[in-house]
């Protein structure tokens, strides 16, 4: 009796070691991803140059991302229910997010980030995070979108997927009688993330563009004037695109969202899919 409850301890053990792996792994990719964002605010100056000022560190900061990401998506595979079939599926659902970004609703808005919630909300926060990052990699071979900016978008559409995860765990077990209801705070959380993507992937560059005394970023200013300066540069440039971004994922999840969820709830539960 005594082998068998160390046996199940040894198990038990075992079973936790990749989850924590996992989640460490994904702390790590997030800490190198807020990093990147924010150390140029920390810098005494921000140089001016005739080219991209992020050409230099783009290329690491890539190489970082996806060696990150690839190490994560190993140790997600060693844990229990991860097998062929689960894989196939997200490799479909990957895919599927980074065909929607080719096609173009009004204003640029895509089906893209719908299809990376959603997948986010049913698998969890690392998967979420791994749908994400890849799609948006693979759709930027669709769109021509390599350059500078592209570890900085995978960076910002993983967290995209992670906190839909997030979200699923909170929601899906008390909102299993209220449907409706769940799904209207999954569109509000889709249309939330159609401004933040664009309020979060501005910075990539924003403390190095010199557009005016009111709306540019200088050394030395404090938080509360920063955050003013960013707000109006936010409100000239990319704040119309994401409104229709923020209406785009709110339509799609209203109109779709829910025999796509319940699609992916019903092949997760199949294939064991661990959801934390």
């Amino acid at each position: 009796m005594a082998s068998g409850v160390l046996t199940m301890t040894a198990r038990a053990a075992a079973s936790r070691t990749p989850a924590a792996l996992s989640a460490l792994l994904l702390a790590a990719v997030c800490a190198v991803g807020v990093a990147a964002y924010l150390y140029p605010f920390l810098l005494a100056d921000a140089p001016e140059s005739s080219v991209n000022p992020r050409t230099g560190d783009a290329p690491l900061l890539f190489a970082l991302v996806l060696s990150l990401a690839l190490l994560l998506f190993v140790a997600e595979l060693t844990r229990t229910g991860m097998n062929a079939k689960v894989v196939s599926l997200l490799a479909v659902v990957t895919v599927a997010a980074a065909v929607l970004r080719v096609p173009t609703l009004p204003a640029g808005a895509t089906g893209f980030f719908f299809m990376v919630i959603v997948a986010g909300y049913v698998f969890g926060p690392r998967l979420g995070f791994l749908v994400g990052a890849g799609a948006l990699f693979v759709s930027a071979f669709a769109v021509g979108g390599f350059g500078p900016w592209l570890p900085f978008q995978i960076f910002a559409t993983g967290w995209v997927g992670m906190t839909s995860g997030w979200l699923g765990l909170a929601l899906q077990r008390p909102m299993r009688s209220r449907r409706r209801l769940e799904l209207v705070l999954l569109a509000a959380f889709a249309g939330a993330w159609g401004m933040l993507f664009g309020a979060i992937t501005n910075l990539w560059f924003w403390p190095y563009a010199a557009q005016g005394d009111s709306i540019s970023w200088q050394a030395g200013m404090g938080l509360g004037e920063a955050v003013s300066h960013y707000w109006s540069f936010y409100l000239l440039t990319s704040a119309g695109w994401d409104v229709w971004r923020a209406i785009g994922n709110v339509v799609l999840v209203l109109a779709v969202g829910r025999p796509v969820l319940d699609l992916l709830t019903r092949y997760r539960d199949r294939f064991q899919v661990r959801f934390d």
